[in-house]
């Protein structure tokens, strides 16, 4: 059933609107494709072709593709070599596609982390907490071997100047601080909610080290250097050391989520041990295609389709990746191929971006938003393609906040894809895709992934080719072409 639209959205999608129903009915904009152009290039994008770009960059020669290692350099190079094959542009300013960026990566050795009975208990029995089911620690996180007490400080705020200070009343020196994932309602926290704001704000208050309550999965999104061990930890495992003070996450996450506070000491115990590879700067890469505009009166203003072409490396073993993200990467690189068959232009150019660096806090596609490349000079719309692999259908996060882009997506998938999923949500606090370093500049920018279906191994080695559905591919890609040549066409 249509969605009914305020008088607002509808005025403010009347040009999108217009515009569609000229392609609808077979006539073309200026030089822009018509709709039977749309449907033919379209149709290149196959399910077939998409899982084997998956299978490529999920095999374990790419090593995971952590960002800033050979096996990124080598996913790069065969994304480059097929878009020089689909005949598309490098920026002027690249002319081998490639726009480099620096960060710090540093690894892991090994790591254990240890529940300690607690003092003055004689028959206590240490438990050794499991990686990837209880805990896991940040690959690119510090070192350290700490045997503390956990105080749990909140979200692990230290902002008084702002109103809230998570640390208020209690010592965390030389003791290993209980974090919360999230933010309370009600204001925007961007400059405390990351996962690098809350590790420098343990590190000033002196903290031996830092558990985030979060999926116990392998995560590098920490790129700072420091001397403090840092892990994830489950809900369950948290759960068991809040246990002495008869609490609960879920209790405490009420609690926080309506701006409250509670920070104390849990009076549990843990030796927490991370053995880290040294800290080092490294060069990585974007990857970056145009397919240029066709109208002189929209000169520098572009419509990007991205994905994270990185992934989370080979701790404590290889993560092959497959859904996260080279089944994004597959479809931008579909998506791509199907634009460069167009036999007309639409009047922006697109910019099809393989982002680099998303696993370790979104660096590339900030680098991007920050430095677009020589005659890129307005954005106007991003579409994010993230975890793509599984499902019948995509989510839009942001498509509530930005109508044009959900009339787009709407529009494609009815002519493109009919019979897919299609459901938009408004984006709100912690952004934690691409799309977010484009939002907190004020340009229109959504996330999509794949929904209905099971988004296997997330963060783990079980994310392999065998839990991919090419289908899924093949019709979410097809949707974000349809809707990227809409917006880039669009009047001015």
């Amino acid at each position: 059933m249509t969605e009914r639209r305020s008088a607002t959205e509808r005025r403010a999608l009347l040009p999108f609107l217009v515009g569609a129903s000229l392609l609808a009915a077979g006539v073309s904009q200026a030089a822009g494709p018509t709709e039977a152009e749309v449907a033919s290039a379209s149709a290149r994008i196959t399910a077939a072709s998409a899982l084997a770009t998956v299978e490529v960059l999920a095999a374990p020669g790419m090593a995971g593709r952590l960002s800033g290692t050979d096996g990124y350099r080598k996913a790069a190079d065969h994304v480059v070599s097929e878009l020089r094959k689909a005949g598309l542009r490098p920026p002027l300013d690249l002319p081998d596609h490639r726009q480099a960026f620096t960060h710090g990566l540093a690894g892991i050795e090994a790591a254990s982390l240890t529940l300690l009975p607690a003092e003055g208990e004689k028959d206590g029995t240490p438990y050794e907490a499991e990686v990837l089911k209880d805990w896991s620690p940040m690959v690119n996180g510090g070192s350290g071997d700490v045997t503390a007490e956990v105080v749990f400080v909140g979200y692990g705020f230290d902002a008084a100047s702002e109103g809230r200070d998570d640390y208020a009343g209690v010592d965390v020196k030389r003791k290993v601080v209980l974090v919360l994932r999230g933010e309370p309602e009600g204001r925007e926290w961007k400059d405390h909610r990351s996962t690098v704001a809350r590790t420098k704000a343990a590190a000033r208050k002196g903290a031996a080290g830092l558990l985030l309550i979060d999926s116990p999965v392998t995560s590098t999104s920490v790129g700072i250097s420091r001397d403090l061990p840092e892990a994830m930890v489950s809900e369950a495992f948290a759960d068991r050391l809040l246990a002495g003070k008869k609490l609960t996450v879920a209790e405490l996450r009420k609690v926080l989520s309506k701006g409250g506070l509670a920070s104390f000491e849990t009076g549990s115990r843990l030796r927490f041990q991370v053995k880290g590879r040294p800290w080092r700067e490294v060069t990585t890469h974007n990857v970056v295609a145009l397919l240029p505009g066709s109208d002189p009166s929209v000169k520098g203003e572009y419509v990007v389709v991205g994905a994270h072409l990185d992934h989370i490396g080979d701790w404590p073993r290889l993560n092959p990746g497959a859904d996260d993200n080279a089944s994004g990467s597959a479809s931008l690189l579909e998506v791509a191929r199907a634009a460069a068959a167009l036999k007309s232009r639409p009047r922006r150019t697109i910019a099809f971006v393989f982002f680099a660096a998303e696993e370790l806090g979104l660096l590339g596609a900030e680098h991007f938003a920050s430095h677009p490349p020589k005659g890129l000079e307005k954005c106007v719309a991003v579409l994010n393609m993230d975890m793509l692999g599984a499902g019948n259908g995509l989510y839009v996060a942001g498509g509530e906040n930005f109508p044009e882009i959900r009339a787009a997506m709407e529009g494609a998938r009815d002519r493109l894809a009919p019979g897919f999923g299609l459901k938009s949500g408004r984006i709100r606090g912690e952004g934690r895709a691409d799309h977010a370093p484009f939002f907190e500049k004020g340009i229109h920018a959504v996330s999509l992934f794949a929904m209905g279906g099971d988004h296997h191994g997330y963060h783990s080695p079980d994310d392999t080719v065998y839990f991919v559905t090419p289908k899924t591919m093949e019709s979410g890609a097809r949707t974000v072409f349809g809707a990227a040549v809409a917006l880039a066409d669009a009047k001015p």
